[in-house]
């Protein structure tokens, strides 16, 4: 069999939920692929120190991360793009004005930082520390990795994002993150030669729709969107019904 090359969504593709834990089982899947010699990445939304967090607690040392804006091959960045500057901050400016409650990440750090204190109790409790600073500029940044605000659900179009990309967190808060999670695979792909037939992806949630679809297997969880699953190759059990592990017993990886 040839070296395959997969690209695993964290969220409801690895783990449960928002909990970053994995099953057993596809703890064990992980496991037999890196001994039969297969590539194993992370492919995520996530800042990159997030995705980290976890990609060291299950040894993965390849990650696609910030929506396919930054890639890290062995440990190591080899590129991490800002979101731009100019309209994020052009966006946070509209946000203060309508006194809706916005925080940034600035640094590739697993923090918040914002200078509205409405903010505070937005913030979700398994997400980033938040630091309130009154004194904080925003229209001093000229780089940074997140936007996030209050938007309630069908708020979105009444947000004067311009082309922003905008991902929804929770009901009540949206974040502006890169979603071309392909744009990062395919940085991979042209770096190692790849051929489409040996890159496999999984994924459950509508930020995994860009890795569909791009001539490479792609498979669905089985708690995937309906969405997802329409486009998919193939359709595996939930994430907590060994999805991972049936998905690579049924092609013949492990």
């Amino acid at each position: 069999m040839s070296r395959k090359y997969f690209f695993f969504d964290i969220d409801g593709t690895l783990s449960t939920g928002l909990t970053t834990m994995m099953p057993d089982s596809a703890v064990k899947c992980l496991d037999l692929l890196r001994q039969a010699g297969h590539f194993t990445a992370i492919a995520t939304g996530r800042l990159q120190a997030s995705a980290k967090t976890v990609a060291d607690r299950y040894g993965f040392t390849n990650i696609v991360a910030d929506g396919g804006w930054s890639v890290t091959i062995d440990g190591k960045i080899l590129e991490m793009q800002s979101l731009p500057a100019d309209e994020c901050i052009r966006f946070i400016d509209w946000l203060r004005e309508n006194d809706i409650p916005w925080a940034v990440s600035p640094e590739n750090e697993k923090l918040c930082v914002t200078s509205d204190k409405n903010y505070l109790p937005l913030a979700p409790e398994n997400y980033f520390p938040v630091l309130w600073d009154p004194r904080y500029d925003s229209h001093a940044l000229d780089h940074l990795y997140k936007v996030y605000f209050r938007c309630a659900v069908g708020e979105e179009a009444s947000m004067q994002s311009g082309s922003l990309p905008l991902v929804r967190y929770n009901p009540d808060v949206v974040f502006v993150e890169p979603k071309e999670k392909q744009r990062g695979i395919r940085r991979v792909q042209e770096m190692y030669g790849i051929p489409d037939e040996d890159i496999v992806v999984f994924g459950d949630g509508m930020n995994d729709l860009c890795m569909f679809g791009q001539g490479w297997l792609s498979v669905a969880m089985g708690n995937a969107r309906p969405e997802l699953k329409e486009i998919a190759d193939y359709i595996t059990t939930d994430v907590d019904k060994d999805g991972l592990w049936n998905a690579c017993r049924h092609f013949g990886w492990i």
